[in-house]
């Protein structure tokens, strides 16, 4: 793992593009969905209600937002380098999320670059249904019922889910641990206590980075980072990670990083989404980042990048996060890994994993709206 301060780029790849998960953001309304029920964090503990995160929900957090500016100013220098001599910048953000565009702007602020033209493409990040069609009721159960047979369980995996439990104290829904888990067919693929864990954890990680006390502070930084994401890391793969459900979701996104990667001097394209693009593009290429301290592998923390770069015919990877625990923002790196164990791919064998994956009927590539690479010429209204 290296402080990416201390990186110091000695020529700039011909093409970069960066895959980013948005801020720290207040929790959902209710915050359990799909069916769940109870469908409010706070009944499974005896703590009250969550404490009150300072902005709407689904917003980006103030002190989340101040965690994005500086990894903006953290990845300056490499940023600009990437940009090559012609500083070609791409920024696209789902517009279906108004923290991804407050999380591009934050970046780019953080950059130096508060002016550069921001493009909402919701259509990239999440295809509509008209051409793009659902997995279906029985797909998506076989992929769910797939990966619980293929993706090893977490040591003591029940037992801690009950220490959750004991943590928060019980609340008015029964306890965690004797709810049982079922796959499902609705929005959420796997209902039950590991859902409910899985979303508590995820409520507590994005209380970390607003500079709140995790649940109602009973909770510390080292507990979650090395007792409870593991957790969380596993009902994601679980979930949503697989194949069939990351092709619907995720084909027309790596079409156009692909594209913006093979093209010669492209300079840089950032695409801001969210943790299910990270997990998808991850899936749909095999890549990890299993050693990204303080954390459990692939997680895919707010404010989290997926960089690959090509130069010479070959794609490198890095996977790019802050300590959420530290004010500053300052960015780590460590490489992400393909198939083969190594951070490097010949992009032509990285294009023809991508073509195997893509539905192509997800894909449109003639979405882009005209001047959609920006300079600092062209503004934004700010988020």
């Amino acid at each position: 793992m290296l402080a990416l301060t201390h990186l110091l780029a000695t020529s700039a790849p011909s093409s970069t593009v960066y895959l980013m998960r948005h801020c720290a953001r207040a929790t959902y309304l209710p915050d359990l969905y799909g069916g769940q029920k109870p469908a409010y964090l706070a009944n499974y503990s005896d703590g009250g209600a969550l404490p009150d995160w300072g902005v709407a929900p689904t917003l980006c957090t103030a002190r989340g937002r101040k965690l994005i500016q500086g990894q903006g100013k953290s990845v300056r220098s490499d940023f600009l380098a990437r940009m090559g001599p012609k500083q070609f910048l791409k920024v696209v953000y789902d517009a279906a999320a108004k923290r991804d565009n407050t999380t591009a702007l934050d970046l780019l602020t953080g950059v130096g670059l508060p002016a550069v033209h921001r493009s909402g493409e919701p259509e990239i990040f999440s295809p509509p249904e008209a051409w793009c069609p659902y997995v279906s009721p029985e797909d998506k159960m076989a992929a769910v019922n797939a990966q619980l047979a293929s993706v090893p369980k977490p040591a003591n995996y029940e037992a801690r889910i009950a220490a959750l439990q004991a943590t928060l104290g019980k609340g008015v829904a029964p306890p965690m641990q004797d709810i049982p888990d079922v796959v499902s067919s609705g929005a959420v693929g796997w209902l039950g206590g590991s859902f409910v864990a899985s979303s508590w954890i995820e409520a507590m990680f994005l209380q970390l980075g607003a500079g709140l006390p995790m649940a109602y502070g009973r909770v510390n930084a080292s507990t979650l980072y090395n007792e409870l994401l593991e957790l969380h890391v596993y009902y994601r793969a679980v979930s949503v990670r697989g194949l069939d459900i990351e092709r619907r979701g995720e084909s027309n996104l790596l079409a156009h990083m692909l594209s913006d990667l093979a093209a010669p001097d492209n300079g840089v394209s950032l695409y801001v989404g969210h943790d299910t693009n990270l997990d998808g593009i991850s899936v749909m290429l095999d890549l990890a980042w299993p050693k990204a301290a303080p954390y459990p592998a692939n997680t895919t923390v707010p404010g989290g990048m997926l960089r690959l770069s090509t130069e010479g015919g070959v794609v490198s990877a890095a996977f790019m996060y802050t300590d959420l625990s530290k004010d500053e923002g300052d960015l780590l790196e460590v490489e992400a890994l393909f198939p083969n164990g190594k951070s490097t791919i010949a992009l032509s064998d990285l294009q023809a994993m991508a073509k195997a994956r893509i539905d192509e009927r997800c894909v449109r590539l003639d979405g882009w709206r005209a001047g959609g690479r920006g300079t600092a010429a062209q503004v934004e209204e700010s988020a």
